[in-house]
């Protein structure tokens, strides 16, 4: 692909590799999942018999997922996603109404972390205390100029807060382990977790673990997709797993298990036992770093989908206009703009409950879409092909399906919110057909 040299063209620049693909993939998966997500696992189970047993079993599945969908990455490099999957395998109703599910959760997602990096920072600089939402605002403005500049600046903000969020989670956890175990918890009975806890728990893991598949949104502006993409993944994908496992296990051994599940951040917890008040303010510091990692990452996927859905006709044609220095800039424009309407109105704490549902019904049809384009597809390349298959890839849809009747019976409210969402797409899809007919 020949990149543009002047003004404004439909095309990707290839600007990327694995380097960019892993940042994506790590520090845009462990940047709030190593905040929030262990006291609210920990919580949702109850004691600590199981904790490390959930988180593991999240990370098998995230694994199971990045083997069946790199080989998507790597036979259809282009942008958008889950929504070029979807319309290559079931048509374009399909596409649709996954690429503005995928879009309009992007957006949601984005304005909860911009909201959640504010609230930390506003308690390390009290004097933000009560202008958080100015503050959210102007991190994702700020994003948004970076990458309007260009996608190389972009991507260099994306390695760089996953380089830095990396080295200081691997001083924490190192140091955690010189700290004198926690005493062991009278609540670590052998009772388990109900069905809904269980629910409520995995819900926080897939939470944790969404991201596993983020570098899928840069193969058309890859150097090498057929080798970055699922190498990123599956990469990505194990360091994840290996961070969320030695950083729980670190917590139960530094933290009493009442203490870990009553403060909204273990990790501060375990910096102020290592070095007082500097080590929370520093801690205070890594979550503002890694809230704006996974913001970067968010943006950047939020304009690629709607990219690819304006250059497929559903949207209108000047969203899919890219600069000469590779940034999607009018998509950039309204993707910035949505996540900022969210943040400022609070829709998106209000919407928060029904991410998890939407993200497992994407990977639900990405994980349909390997199986059905192996039986009707088999002369398309495939650089990688999922190990195992088809019984890991059926696993997968299996476990998806499972999750996601578990949500409707335990939490019916979401799931019909989730469906409202995604039927917000029928009249886009409409309109769309609409046009292409005139």
């Amino acid at each position: 692909m020949t990149a543009p040299t002047t003004g404004q063209s439909s095309r990707l620049l290839r600007l990327l590799g694995m380097g960019f693909g892993l940042a994506v993939v790590v520090g845009g998966t462990t940047g709030t999942g190593v905040l929030r997500s262990p006291r609210e696992v920990a919580e949702a189970v109850g004691s600590p018999n199981g904790v490390l047993l959930v988180w593991l079993a999240g990370g098998f599945y995230a694994l199971l997922g990045a083997n069946s969908i790199a080989e998507l990455g790597a036979m259809l490099p282009q942008a958008g996603g889950w929504y070029g999957y979807a319309h290559r395998a079931f048509g374009e109703f399909v596409a649709v109404v996954v690429g503005w599910g995928d879009w309009v959760s992007s957006c949601v997602t984005g304005a909860l972390v911009a909201l959640m990096m504010a609230t930390y920072a506003a308690e390390l600089f009290p004097l933000l205390a009560g202008h958080e939402r100015t503050v959210a605002a102007a991190a994702v403005g700020g994003l948004g100029l970076i990458q309007w500049r260009g996608l190389r600046e972009a991507s260099r903000a994306q390695e760089l807060t996953a380089l830095l969020m990396a080295l200081a989670l691997a001083v924490l956890l190192t140091g955690s382990w010189w700290l004198p175990a926690a005493p062991v918890s009278k609540s670590s009975g052998l009772a388990g977790p109900g069905a809904l806890a269980l629910v409520v728990a995995f819900q926080a893991v897939i939470f944790a673990y969404d991201g596993w598949y983020a570098a899928i949104y840069f193969a058309e502006e890859d150097h090498d997709p057929a080798r970055a993409v699922p190498r990123s993944m599956l990469g990505g994908v194990a360091l994840v797993i290996l961070t969320y496992a030695l950083l729980n296990a670190a917590l139960l051994h530094a933290l009493p298990f009442s203490k870990l599940i009553g403060t909204e951040l273990p990790l501060a917890e375990v910096a102020d036992r290592l070095l007082g008040t500097w080590g929370r303010r520093a801690m205070l510091a890594v979550a503002v770093l890694g809230h704006l990692g996974v913001l970067n990452s968010v943006l950047l996927m939020a304009t690629r989908v709607l990219f690819a859905l304006s250059r497929d006709g559903h949207l209108p044609r000047p969203l899919a206009q890219v600069h000469e220095r590779g940034t999607p800039r009018p998509a950039l424009l309204v993707a910035t703009g949505l996540t900022l309407l969210l943040m400022a109105t609070g829709s998106a704490e209000q919407l928060l409950a029904v991410t998890s549902i939407l993200f497992v019904s994407y990977y639900a049809v990405g994980f349909g879409a390997v199986l059905w384009l192996r039986r009707t597809a088999p002369e398309l390349p495939r650089p990688y092909r999922a190990w195992g298959y088809p019984y890991t890839t059926g696993l997968a849809l299996l476990v998806s399906i499972g999750f996601l009747v578990s949500n409707a019976v335990a939490e019916p409210g979401n799931t019909l919110l989730a469906a409202g969402l995604i039927a917000g797409s029928y009249p886009l899809y409409k309109l769309s057909t609409r046009r292409s007919r005139m």
